[in-house]
């Protein structure tokens, strides 16, 4: 009776079981970095012609065999130009970031002080005032907002406070990302060839698919950048300005506010600038109250309508509809990077879908079929 497993058998089982150990001891090792690796990886999208170009001058030194100080730089030209590009970064997309946030926090304590001074009791006064009429129509006369407000003003504060301070336990972890991230990104721009090969071996993609994936992904992500993350900070910095301007407590608190508002889908600056223009109506103030609401209507929501689909739309073929699902998810799974993340697995599923069609021979949306043309772009 022969046994059930021979010896060689054995020992493709036991190969098997230590491959799959070690790619789960991998992936939990790199897991709790992951965020990082993400950030990482777009940022060196977004800034990889910044390298490109430090790249192309060292080698055009090093090609005129330069002497010398910068014939030595020249030689060192690709690690010098991640190194360039990484700087660049930290200077021109990590630290203004950073520092709105920290204005921005740095306003918090002030603002919710002044909610519990004389300053909320003067607003739910004036609000009282404008809303009289309205309670008494509908038999609700004995209703003073000033009242409720000191009866509740402590909670509210308190459930606010919570959030601000968690905001700030999250700073070091931030910090730690980004140094992360930053270190990361150096070493892919600089070794980005040499990532690049074992990709298109390891894929199990043709060569030209791989590259249109890459160039896709690309796209991708440059396009959701501009269109959501530059257009909301044009946003928010206008709404910021407008209300500093306008002597509003804490613009710098409620412009970083609408910039993380308006990057997330079905949110946006009305969230802030309509209840910040009420509340002029309420104290009779009618001439903040138009400045507010007309910026905010007629300029800020006309910049998303008309910047958004200009960024995005001209830039990748992906359905409104589509990113909008993949945005919302990939947020909620992944936080603040799944905005970039989200769109960039929804690239890499229509291009595997457009593959499988081509294998099957089948139609796409146009009646072609997938074989008759291999280099088709995923739609």
């Amino acid at each position: 009776m022969q046994p059930p497993f021979n010896a060689h058998q054995i020992r493709g089982f036991v190969f098997l079981a230590i491959c799959l150990l070690i790619l789960g001891l991998s992936a939990a090792i790199l897991f709790p970095f992951l965020s990082a690796i993400l950030w990482a990886t777009t940022l060196s999208v977004l800034t990889y012609p910044w390298f490109e170009k430090a790249r192309a001058k060292y080698q055009t030194q090093r090609e005129a065999g330069t002497q010398g100080l910068r014939g030595k730089l020249a030689n060192a030209g690709d690690s010098l130009a991640a190194l360039k590009s990484t700087v660049l970064t930290l200077v021109v997309i990590c630290l203004p970031f950073l520092l709105v946030g920290a204005l921005a926090y740095s306003q918090v304590g002030p603002t919710l002080n002044n909610m519990q001074g004389p300053e909320g009791f003067q607003i739910t006064d004036r609000i009282d005032t404008a809303i009289h009429p309205i309670t008494e129509r509908i038999g609700m006369k004995e209703f003073h907002v000033q009242v409720w407000w000191s009866e509740n003003s402590a909670e509210i504060v308190k459930a606010l406070r919570q959030p601000a301070g968690n905001f700030a336990k999250q700073a070091g972890v931030t910090l730690f990302t980004m140094v992360i991230a930053l270190l990361s990104m150096f070493f892919f721009q600089r070794d980005a060839r040499k990532l690049k090969e074992p990709f298109l071996q390891f894929c199990g993609l043709p060569n030209h698919k791989a590259e249109e994936l890459l160039s896709n992904v690309q796209k991708t992500i440059r396009a959701v950048f501009s269109g959501s993350v530059i257009v909301a900070v044009i946003q928010g910095t206008i709404m910021g300005i407008t209300y500093a301007c306008l002597g509003v407590p804490g613009p710098a608190l409620l412009g970083f506010i609408s910039i993380v508002l308006c990057i997330v889908p079905l949110l946006g600056a009305p969230i802030i600038y309509i209840p910040v223009g009420l509340l002029f109506l309420a104290q009779g103030d009618y001439v903040r109250a138009a400045i507010v609401l007309s910026v905010g209507f007629l300029l800020v929501s006309q910049i998303d309508n008309i910047l958004k689909p200009y960024f995005i739309g001209n830039q990748v073929s992906l359905h409104p509809l589509a990113i909008f699902f993949f945005v919302l998810g990939g947020i909620s799974l992944f936080g603040p990077i799944g905005l970039m993340v989200g769109p960039m697995i929804l690239t890499i599923f229509l291009a595997l879908v457009d593959y499988a069609r081509s294998l099957l021979n089948l139609p796409d949306a146009n009646g072609t079929s997938g074989m008759a043309d291999p280099g088709n772009a995923p739609t």
